[in-house]
């Protein structure tokens, strides 16, 4: 059975072994890396203008259906945690409360490879995609661009994967998934996005120590702060933020804010990359990055 992103008796026994030297507050931008160097986490606050914000929030109040629908009221577990009806706080303005997930391509719950293929994830064929695709593409644009500098070799393997993806369902007449590929925007292959949502401790167990994450936000909320308690490490979350990192190692959460908030993440999952045999992506290293850039 896959990990859920929450243990916290696992958890609490690695801080006890494992505790940070010092507690460090971050509110200016700063990138965290280890002691060979190796980035851990780039934090960006601001990096998103009100006009990108804009365009995110016109982008999700077209995804209120599948929104709503996200949320589940059974019993809380492990397993539903991430959509369960206790994380949720009500708006107060309008937003739809929710998680929900979409990609052009990759593989459906409780259908791995190699016995299934990828296929458009159900939420981008219940939705609009091509007028949702056009509505995110500053977002994707900026990310694109951001990942570019934070991580270049996850940026041009997931730009492989995507060509890759692109050529074997024109191969396979797959052509709704050739289309949904074709206006995707974002250098990610999927996007998840959280409104009015807090975030228990948890970790992506999808995700690959070498990979990055990026985590980004708007709302009209006021203070936010995201706990990073393996790295001893809490950072202001304002609206505009983006934090982009390795969150198989981080161990992050956040509470109930006091306003509306809602959070785009962006991600890729190996699978998909391995389905069309792209290599995965090695860990961003700072020096490399300050040698490239002089």
């Amino acid at each position: 059975m896959k990990e859920k992103g929450i243990n916290p008796a696992r958890e609490d026994s690695l801080l006890a072994r494992y505790l940070p030297e010092s507690q460090i507050h971050l509110e200016r931008p700063a990138v965290v890396c280890d002691k060979f160097g190796i980035i851990i986490l780039w934090y960006l606050p601001g990096a998103i203008d009100g006009a990108i914000q804009n365009d995110m929030l016109a982008a999700t109040k077209m995804v209120s259906v599948p929104l709503a629908r996200s949320v589940t009221s059974s019993a809380a577990t492990s397993n539903n945690w991430r959509t369960h009806s206790s994380n949720f706080y009500s708006s107060q303005s309008g937003s739809t409360p929710g998680c929900i997930n979409m990609s052009p391509a990759w593989f459906m719950q409780g259908h791995p490879p190699p016995k299934f293929h990828p296929q458009v994830s159900a939420t981008l064929k219940e939705v609009d995609g091509p007028s949702f695709c056009r509505a995110m593409q500053r977002p994707a644009v900026l990310i694109a661009a951001a990942l570019r500098v934070m991580h270049p070799k996850l940026y041009w393997s997931s730009l492989a994967a995507q060509l890759a993806l692109g050529l074997w369902a024109d191969e396979n007449k797959l052509n709704n998934m050739g289309d949904r590929l074709r206006e995707w925007p974002s250098v990610f292959t999927a996007l998840a996005i959280m409104c009015n949502r807090c975030s228990p401790m948890h970790r992506d167990p999808l995700s690959h120590p070498q990979w990055f994450d990026a985590m980004t936000t708007f709302g009209n909320y006021g203070v936010a702060t995201m706990k990073m308690p393996n790295l001893g490490i809490d950072s202001d979350y304002p609206t505009g933020s983006m934090v982009a990192g390795s969150v198989q190692i981080i161990r992050h959460g956040l509470d109930m804010a006091d306003s509306d908030r809602t959070a785009w993440i962006w991600y890729m999952r190996d699978d998909v990359h391995a389905f069309v045999d792209i290599p995965r992506a090695d860990y961003s290293r700072y020096w490399s990055l300050v040698d490239h850039a002089l």
